[in-house]
């Protein structure tokens, strides 16, 4: 995966909300900058994203406004990936409108933050069901979707939209053939 993400960013418009022609110079993070991490966190980053803060970049690449880097790497708002490790949650982007993703560093799984449409009393934290090789590897395949938060329209509970779901929504908006208009 680490090879498929690396000819991803080579191909520009490694930020897939970012103008190609602003994009910054990639620079790797220190590695004590990783180290920091792992020691806040409590245990190792998972190998593919250690390899590519050390490898390739300190953020700046990626989906949304591209993956916050670590201590002095890619913030976005004022944050950057360290702003969740207090909770053993690893911000990974910011999609804008306040939805991020997240890693949750004790069991390799991403979950969603979109805190748009739900009502009081619902989380607006849940689970996207993959790990950061599945979700590097729909960045590269154009398949990663920012997380939304729906209602279940057959039980009524809110939960992260499905594949399915988004392919509905984007046919809505866009049309069969993905273009607006």
């Amino acid at each position: 995966m680490f090879d498929a993400v690396v000819r991803r960013i080579a191909a520009g418009g490694y930020i897939d909300e970012v103008a190609a022609d602003s994009l910054a110079p990639l620079r790797p993070a220190p590695p004590a900058a990783v180290v920091e991490a792992e020691e806040l966190a409590g245990r190792p980053l998972p190998s593919l994203l250690r390899r590519l803060y050390l490898e390739v970049g300190n953020g700046g690449f990626g989906p949304g406004y591209g993956l916050l880097g670590l201590r002095d790497g890619h913030r976005t708002g004022g944050t950057d990936a360290l702003a969740g490790l207090k909770g053993g949650y690893l911000t990974l982007c910011d999609w804008g409108c306040g939805i991020s993703s997240e890693l949750n560093l004790a069991d390799g799984q991403i979950w969603g933050y979109d805190p748009n449409p739900a009502p009081d009393g619902v989380s607006c934290t849940f689970p996207q069901h993959m790990t950061i090789v599945d979700w590097f590897s729909k960045w590269v395949e154009g398949t990663l979707y920012q997380p939304w938060l729906v209602q279940d329209p057959t039980t009524g509970e809110w939960r992260g939209a499905t594949d399915a779901e988004y392919a509905e929504m984007i046919e809505e908006a866009f049309g069969p053939d993905g273009l607006a208009g």
